[in-house]
């Protein structure tokens, strides 16, 4: 099953995870990294690296980085991961976007199929309401 990785500043991560669990149910296969305050960049690579070692993320299947903010240190620090494993990286992350995910990972066959989907959905999922409502109402 393709992992997903969730890297962020801060709790953000596993707070995202948290609400997308209380929906989704409890995921096997998903997981937080934070950026403490103090963290480099190179100590954030490290944890995200070690983090894929442990879970396999060279396995066929790969991982899907999940990253807060393009230009972040997550963001940066997961860059590298793509030429080491089968990853690949979104950055922008929401709770819409993890559940996509999540949702995905189920029948997706590889982590680029899987980035492709959550992709297509996040843009789909960043709506002016008030603009759409409006529009309906004519």
């Amino acid at each position: 099953m393709i992992k997903i990785v969730v890297a962020t500043h801060g709790n953000f991560a596993q707070e995202l995870i948290n609400a997308a669990e209380s929906i989704a149910g409890k995921q096997s296969n998903l997981y937080a990294v934070k950026r403490a305050a103090n963290d480099s960049l190179a100590q954030m690579q490290q944890k995200i690296e070690e983090l894929l070692k442990s879970v396999g993320g060279s396995q066929e299947d790969g991982a899907l980085i999940l990253a807060d903010m393009l230009g972040g240190t997550p963001c940066n620090a997961a860059a590298p991961m793509c030429k080491i494993f089968n990853t690949e990286l979104i950055a922008g992350v929401n709770l819409p976007i993890l559940l996509s995910a999540i949702f995905a990972s189920k029948s997706a066959t590889s982590a680029a199929e899987l980035a492709c989907k959550v992709l297509q959905d996040g843009q789909k999922s960043i709506v002016n309401v008030k603009k759409m409502l409006t529009d309906r109402a004519k």
